[in-house]
């Protein structure tokens, strides 16, 4: 999956655009939906989103800078729809770029209009958003967003529940907690039909819980929540791009008939957090390789182009033999056992390591850091592991020297004759180059 197909699945429009030219590059799906023409690129997004016949007089470009994102309210009178604008420069196929991210609030604009809670609202939701942009981390995100959501509501808890990866449960992910308020344990909670959070869970709204109102049904829900010293729970769903899930605030003392903060927030949660883990995991897919798990050959190249930590270092380099014809004669399947059993013992007899799969049976691991002996005792385990627990031969060679920084590529070198020699003293083949 690339980036193009990551924007496409989002809800927000989101669009690229050239900050000297103004041409547009990129709309995403729910963008392009928009537009008045398929054929939009390299026309100017003034004309085709703002309806203008010359740049904006607002347009953001001369503020924006590939640090962070610059967040801003605008209504478009164009669409006739109010938006949460998050932009930022990007490098696009080489060339630098405007990205532009819109969140169409104008539902929740048109509901706090006239109420005397509109400006509290707008100050909470843009610095709520500030901070979720600004922040460096997933956690962090949201353990901001808890903070801005239970100061609102002047609530003792805020907190994320999120479906266990099993199906079957739900468990708190993260918790915010007001200064003066005793620490709140939120268990697994379980999940049958018809059971209350279920409830919650399938409700497109948010909802709120007061344990004297409960009914029958839900004495024991009742009960915990006035054990824990909870009166009230406010909850709201998390978009489904993110995955089932709540966020909720415990004992609201302000604004609890005011839904609109928490539906809100937990829709701007949930797709932040979602567009995070997506990148994430594209960027773990960058850098790792699918079948094993272990570093790639750009993350080895990196290692090499870096900064060399200090110190003494080991290098092994490890070849599968005969892997071409194992996957000749029983299958590919049996080939990526083979390929995954030989990196789970590299795992385990070079614990803290970096290894790599450099190729399809070629592996190379860096040790920094480790003495002589101990390398050597390693390099030792792995052989007699590697003979004794595989069917298939695995040449393996080593070599260490006391200062990382003097010629690692000598030492990689190094490594791959000794498995060379590894290789012709058991198996026959020839010598290496």
């Amino acid at each position: 999956m690339g980036p193009q197909d990551l924007l496409d699945a989002l809800d927000e429009i989101v669009y690229v655009s050239d900050p000297n030219t103004y041409e547009l590059l990129y709309a995403n799906r729910r963008c392009r939906s928009l537009l008045p023409t398929r054929d939009y690129k390299g026309k100017p997004c003034y004309a085709l989103l703002q309806g203008q016949p010359a740049p904006c007089p607002y347009c953001t470009n001369a503020r924006l800078t590939p640090d962070k994102f610059y967040v801003w309210e605008f209504n478009n009178p164009s669409m006739g729809r109010h938006f949460l604008l998050k932009d930022k420069l990007i490098d696009w196929d080489g060339r630098p770029a405007r990205l532009e991210i819109a969140v169409d609030i104008t539902e929740q604009e048109l509901l706090s209009r006239d109420t005397a809670r509109k400006l509290e609202t707008e100050r909470t939701l843009v610095e709520c958003i500030r901070r979720l942009m600004d922040a460096a981390s997933s956690r962090e995100a949201a353990q901001a967003v808890l903070s801005c959501v239970g100061g609102f509501y002047q609530a003792s808890h805020a907190f994320l529940l999120e479906l266990h990866a099993s199906g079957r449960s739900v468990h708190c992910t993260q918790m915010w907690t007001a200064a003066d308020a005793e620490p709140l344990e939120l268990p697994s909670i379980s999940l049958s039909n018809g059971s209350l959070l279920n409830r919650l869970l399938e409700s497109p709204q948010a909802q709120c819980i007061l344990a004297e109102r409960l009914g029958p049904e839900y004495r024991q829900v009742a009960a915990q929540m006035q054990d824990a010293g909870v009166s009230a729970l406010l909850f709201a769903p998390l978009p489904h791009t993110f995955g089932r899930g709540l966020l909720g605030v415990a004992n609201a003392a302000s604004g609890i008939n005011d839904t609109r903060v928490l539906e809100s927030l937990a829709y701007f949660v949930g797709s932040e957090l979602s567009r995070r883990r997506l990148q994430s995991r594209l960027e773990y897919q960058n850098r790792h390789d699918a079948l094993t798990g272990l570093e790639n050959r750009l993350q080895y190249q990196r290692f090499l182009a870096g900064p060399i930590p200090a110190g003494p270092i080991g290098a092994v380099f490890c070849d599968i033999n005969s892997l071409k014809q194992i996957n000749d004669r029983y299958g590919h399947s049996r080939g990526d056992a083979v390929i995954m059993q030989t990196a789970d013992v590299l795992r385990a007899c070079f614990p803290g390591a970096h290894i790599y799969r450099m190729s399809g049976d070629e592996f190379v691991v860096l040790c920094p850091g480790v003495t002589q002996a101990r390398f050597e005792t390693m390099l030792a385990k792995a052989r007699d592991r590697l003979a004794s627990e595989t069917d298939y031969g695995v040449s393996l060679g080593g070599a260490w020297h006391a200062c990382a920084r003097e010629d690692l590529d000598e030492l990689v070198r190094a490594a791959d004759e000794s498995m060379y020699a590894d290789k012709q003293e058991h198996y026959g083949v020839p010598e290496h180059g």
